[in-house]
C-alpha cells in the first residue's frame, strides 16, 4: 500500500477545498467565495468570552469550588473556548473533535514504528520516559498499600490520557472508556496516510503500554481484549478488587 505523507495529505485536502470554494464563486449557486481556514468570530475577544464563559461556569458549578473559579485567568479560557468553537465548526471532511492533534500525531508514532519494524522499541522509549511519574506512584503504592494509585497514573493523572481520551466511567478497580482513534482513522486511511486498524493500536500499542507501566509501578493492570464497539477496559487484578472490598 502506498501511503501519502501527513504533510502532503493535508495540503492535497486544503488544495481540493480551495478548488470546490472557487468553483463555487462561479458556479451561480450565490455560495461565494469562501475564507480558508477556521475562525471562532471572537478573535481580538476572547478575555470578554472567557470572562462570560467564566460566569456560567461559577453559575452552574455543582461544587461551587477553586476547580471551577477561573478569576484571572479568563483570557486563557478564552482561548480554549474559541479554539473548541473553531474546531467543533471544522467539519467539511469529518466532524473533528478536541483530541484530533494528539491522535494524529500518536498514529504517525506508531505507524511510523511499524513501518520500521521498530514497534518493541517504540514501547520500550514510550515506557521509560514515564519512569520518573512511575517511581514516585509506585513508592506510595509501597507506602500506603492502595493499588487504585496505579490506574489514575496511566488515566486521570495524566494530560496524555484526559486530552486523548474524551469519555471515561470510572468505577472501583477500573477504568473504561472508548478507543478514541476511529473519527480520524476512518478518513487516514482513506486516503492512505495510515494502515492501521484499531485493533492492531489496542494490540501493539495500547496494551503493552499500560502493561509497561503497570510494571513499572509494581501493580499487575489487566487491558480488556479488543471489541467490536471500542470499549476499554483497564483495571487491577481480580482478587485485588475483592481484596479492596
Amino acid at each position: 500500500m502506498i501511503r501519502l505523507g501527513t504533510t502532503t495529505a493535508f495540503i492535497a485536502m486544503a488544495l481540493l477545498g480551495a478548488s470546490a470554494a472557487l468553483a463555487g464563486a462561479h458556479s451561480g449557486d450565490g455560495a461565494g467565495h469562501k475564507k480558508m481556514g477556521q475562525y471562532s468570530g471572537f478573535e481580538g475577544d476572547e478575555a470578554e468570552l472567557g470572562a462570560a464563559v467564566a460566569a456560567a461556569i461559577r453559575e452552574a458549578s455543582p461544587t461551587k469550588g477553586s476547580e471551577h473559579d477561573f478569576d484571572g485567568r479568563e483570557k486563557t479560557l478564552g482561548l480554549a473556548v474559541a479554539s473548541a468553537i473553531k474546531i467543533m465548526n471544522s467539519n467539511s471532511a469529518y466532524q473533528h473533535e478536541m483530541n484530533d492533534a494528539l491522535i494524529k500525531m500518536t498514529l504517525n508514532f506508531i505507524q511510523f514504528a511499524k513501518d520500521r519494524d521498530l514497534v518493541d522499541e517504540m514501547i520500550a522509549e514510550e515506557v521509560a520516559t514515564q519512569l520518573p511519574m512511575m517511581k514516585r506512584v509506585r513508592k506510595m503504592i509501597e507506602q500506603t498499600g492502595n493499588e487504585e494509585l496505579a490506574l489514575i497514573a496511566v488515566t486521570e493523572q495524566t494530560a496524555c490520557f484526559y486530552q486523548l481520551v474524551l469519555d471515561t466511567q470510572r468505577e472501583p478497580g477500573k477504568i473504561t472508556y472508548t478507543s478514541p482513534y476511529s473519527t480520524v482513522l476512518a478518513s487516514t486511511t482513506r486516503l492512505g496516510m495510515h494502515d492501521l486498524t484499531e485493533q492492531e493500536i489496542h494490540d501493539i500499542w495500547t496494551v503493552p503500554r499500560i502493561k509497561g507501566s503497570g510494571a513499572l509501578m509494581g501493580v499487575d493492570l489487566q487491558v480488556s481484549e479488543w471489541s467490536d464497539d471500542g470499549l476499554i477496559t483497564i483495571s487491577l487484578p481480580e482478587t485485588r478488587v475483592a481484596d479492596a472490598n
